[in-house]
């Protein structure tokens, strides 16, 4: 048997995480010094407006003695264990988890850096419980899984790069507030990072520009509001469903980590 372990971020909600057989350890944040601990997607309550009346807001890796609980738990009931973690170029989780995994010494444990977050981070997670249902053993499951990390893929727009800028993972893109002139920047995670990729005019001119990066023949895609769902969400959607009418289209709440990190407001689109 074989235990797949992931974040919060992969925006799964609860009665997925058990159809799947994954579990789900939750990231923490905290508002004006009030720890929280991120729930499956639709548990998180009306977190923007929490965040609207916080004057402080951070956010926490999952801790290596938390995951190191995880696996040593799974261990005992025979089962082996592959951990999947958002980027470790967005988060400390992948390096948590690797120090776990090395404080429990098991050949029986392996840990993967998704390169990805959100719903591209689900895709993963979700093609990683495919293979293993498939009879794939641990060292095969990771094997593929970092050959397909990059063929699964998420873009996405911000309303102003605040958020992105003060959590430092901009690198060298420009910290300039893009919306000012009706532009929205359009991203996406490359080997794990951000790099930036267009512009788009208004928000519809965004949600083209996002769903122009959607290679033909795509048949699942997930639209990640961060925040409440505002007109940008609605254009993706739009914009997505016009040009893949016959692709399973879902809309997902991408929670209150990434929010933090992306700003409220913030829209993505992920694939595999």
């Amino acid at each position: 048997m074989l235990a797949i372990i992931t974040d919060s971020t992969c925006g799964l909600t609860r009665q997925e995480a058990i159809e799947l057989g994954v579990e789900v350890v939750p990231m923490g944040y905290a508002t004006d010094f009030e720890r929280h601990e991120e729930g499956f997607v639709g548990e998180n309550g009306e977190y923007g407006e929490l965040f609207a009346a916080s004057r402080h807001i951070s956010t926490e890796a999952v801790r290596s003695s938390t995951f190191g609980r995880v696996f040593r738990r799974h261990l005992d009931a025979g089962e082996d264990v592959l951990c999947v973690t958002i980027s470790s170029r967005l988060s400390g989780t992948y390096r948590s988890a690797e120090e776990a995994a090395a404080a429990v010494g098991s050949p029986r444990v392996a840990v993967l850096d998704s390169w990805l977050t959100a719903g591209a981070l689900e895709f993963l997670v979700r093609r990683a419980r495919a293979l293993a249902d498939a009879g794939k053993g641990l060292d095969e499951l990771v094997r593929v899984l970092s050959e397909q990390r990059g063929g699964t893929r998420i873009v996405f727009s911000v309303p102003d790069m605040v958020a992105l800028s003060r959590s430092g993972r901009l690198g060298a893109i420009r910290r300039a507030v893009a919306t000012k002139l009706n532009r929205y920047p359009v991203m996406a995670l490359s080997e794990g990072g951000i790099v930036k990729l267009a512009d788009g005019r208004g928000a519809r001119g965004m949600a083209q520009a996002m769903v122009d990066r959607v290679p033909a023949g795509v048949s699942e895609l997930l639209v990640s509001h961060f925040g409440p769902r505002g007109v940008e969400t609605r254009e993706v959607f739009l914009a997505a469903r016009a040009r893949f009418p016959q692709a399973h289209l879902r809309v997902k709440d991408g929670g209150p980590v990434l929010a933090d990190h992306l700003g409220l407001g913030a829209v993505g689109l992920s694939w595999m």
